[in-house]
């Protein structure tokens, strides 16, 4: 977010080189400094730490813009109303992942305005937004920029809950389109609903392949993994340069449960089997209690057969059984290195792509040459499931455990200071890159600038030409002291159509207006647009006037009459 007054906000130092790989660089600060030997929990507290101070920085950074965009006092409470709209602007702000600019109240407040409007979900997320603030605003009369900082940090901290909702609608629509296989579309089906929806189902086959979201068992048939891809980076919000906020695991919570009875890394199948018949996924996908197929035990038997008779619950074959009793909750778990979480942009610059959405045709190419077609109209679901293939899920025998260290209890001096020194460090290549990343904004701000000084100037230059034309009109020349032409081009000029310069003036307002709308004028130039256009009216009705006092003459003759 940015304001007139200068080019670009400047947040706190601290997170001034914020990008996205500050997670990764302060993993590997602390790993460097404590020689590669892991973490004990005390050292992976400070990391967190030092990424929650980050994160309020940010938050804060934001806010004070928003401020500034209001022209509200800081160091001053501010109303309800006031502080209504300044949580809203930041909201906005939070939803383009900080990509909000606006050169003042008004601006930001239209922008909100046509967000809202493009936004479909906006109606609920704005209730939502609206149903967090209302205890924290309801009863008081005056907040100081304590009070609205920790509403932000509110905001922050429960979006997820309203991403949960927004993640079970894209989880449902997925479902629907389910065919044999429990947990997967078909890639055809998966890309004739977005050409036949409002659903913008169009990643790149290739895309979703480094995204671990594409079931290629069968060759012929390409399926996408539901829970998979509803995990994947494109669905995940990048509210933060430091954080994006995805569709939650729900495996997880399953996990948690079986971990908790357990009570230990390990557990004979019969136990696990008993624990896992009688739950149920979390969005009652799976219902509970249920009698575990023949297919499931066995595969449990055979993950107890490659570890000495006990399940291991944190490796690859237990995550790949539990995706099996759970196909769209559990991810599929893919061998390490043979995915990659990243984001459209990181994968369009590794592998030299254009854009990592299909284009139309790659998509109608696509859905002709499957052998299973289908249609989005009524009986769709049926047709699905009715195409050719089996329901069994693909089954990777090879096994990889979670290697548990044991760190020193404690720590070398230096990595107790490892909190603090964070946030001050940057390597070389990471400003190189925060460097190519403000260049570009600064570019686009110039450009964007430039525009608007165009425009600017083009409504200067016609309301001077109005005004000096309706001056004219209102000279003695042609005015009733102005009897006796000796040019014939100035009585020609006075009897000209004025319907003409009406119809120019009514345009200049309505153009002035709509490039005002859009923000591409700036409001002291607006303003004296509109007063141009109001005095060149006045101008000319006021020279009406006087030619009509004056009966007895013609004030485009060359003679009394």
């Amino acid at each position: 977010m940015e304001v007139a007054t200068r080019p670009a906000v400047a947040l706190p130092s601290a997170v001034s080189f914020c990008q996205e790989w500050v997670p990764n660089y302060l993993q590997g600060v602390l790993e460097q400094r404590l020689g590669e030997r892991g973490t004990n929990l005390r050292e992976l507290a400070g990391l967190a730490a030092s990424l929650e101070d980050l994160i309020d920085k940010e938050a804060i950074g934001r806010l004070e813009t928003a401020y500034e965009l209001h022209n509200l006092p800081r160091d001053r409470p501010i109303t309800p109303d006031q502080a209504e709209e300044v949580l809203r602007t930041y909201y906005v702000n939070f939803l383009l992942a900080g990509n909000f600019s606006a050169d003042s109240r008004w601006e930001a407040v239209q922008k909100t305005k046509r967000f809202a409007s493009r936004y479909t979900g906006w109606d609920a997320a704005d209730n939502w937004l609206h149903a967090l603030l209302k205890p924290r605003i309801t009863g008081k009369t005056a907040f100081d920029f304590a009070e609205t900082s920790r509403m932000v940090e509110d905001i922050g901290e429960e979006y997820y809950k309203f991403n949960d909702m927004e993640c079970l609608e894209l989880k449902s629509t997925l479902r629907g389109m389910e065919g044999k296989k429990p947990g997967r579309v078909r890639l055809a089906h998966f890309y004739s609903k977005a050409l036949y929806s409002h659903w913008r189902f169009t990643e790149k086959a290739d895309y979703l392949r480094v995204l671990g979201a594409l079931d290629e068992s069968d060759p012929q048939s390409p399926h996408v993994i539901v829970s998979n891809y509803i995990m994947a980076r494109p669905n995940c919000l990048e509210a933060s340069h430091l954080y994006a906020i995805c569709c939650r695991n729900e495996c997880e919570d399953m996990m948690g449960h079986l971990e908790t009875n357990i009570g230990s890394a390990t557990a004979p199948p019969k136990r696990i089997a008993e624990l896992v018949a009688a739950l149920s996924s979390p969005s009652d996908s799976v219902g509970a209690p249920r009698t575990l197929s023949d297919a499931l035990l066995s595969r449990l038997d055979q993950v107890a057969a490659s570890n000495g008779g006990v399940v291991p619950l944190h490796g690859r074959l237990f995550a790949q059984w539990m995706h099996h009793a759970y196909p769209r909750e559990c991810p599929y778990p893919h061998e390490v290195g043979s995915t990659s979480p990243q984001t459209p942009d990181e994968w369009m610059s590794q592998t030299g792509q254009d854009d990592s959405q299909a284009s139309q045709d790659e998509m109608r190419k696509a859905v002709a040459a499957d052998s299973c077609g289908i249609s989005w109209g009524p009986g769709s679901a049926s047709q699905a499931k009715d195409c050719g293939g089996d329901s069994e899920l693909p089954w990777n025998a090879n096994e990889e455990l979670l290697q548990v260290g044991h760190a020193p209890q404690s720590a070398p001096a230096a990595a107790t200071a490892v909190p603090t020194a964070l946030a001050a460090q940057a390597a070389p290549e990471r400003r190189a890159a925060a460097a190519v990343v403000e260049e570009a904004a600064a570019v686009e701000i110039a450009a964007t600038r430039g525009l608007h000084r165009a425009v600017d100037a083009a409504v200067v230059v016609g309301l001077v030409a109005f005004l000096a034309f309706e001056f004219r009109r209102a000279s003695p020349h042609c005015g009733p002291g102005g009897l006796k032409f000796k040019d014939e081009s100035v009585e020609s000029f006075c009897r000209g159509n004025a319907s003409v310069n009406w119809q120019a003036i009514a345009v200049f307002s309505i153009v002035s207006c709509v490039a005002y709308v859009l923000g591409l004028l700036d409001s002291l130039v607006f303003g004296c647009a509109l007063c141009g256009s109001v005095g060149s009216l006045a101008i000319r009705y006021f020279m009406q006037e006087n030619i009509m006092v004056l009966p007895t003459f013609d004030a485009c003759s060359k003679s009394a009459v």
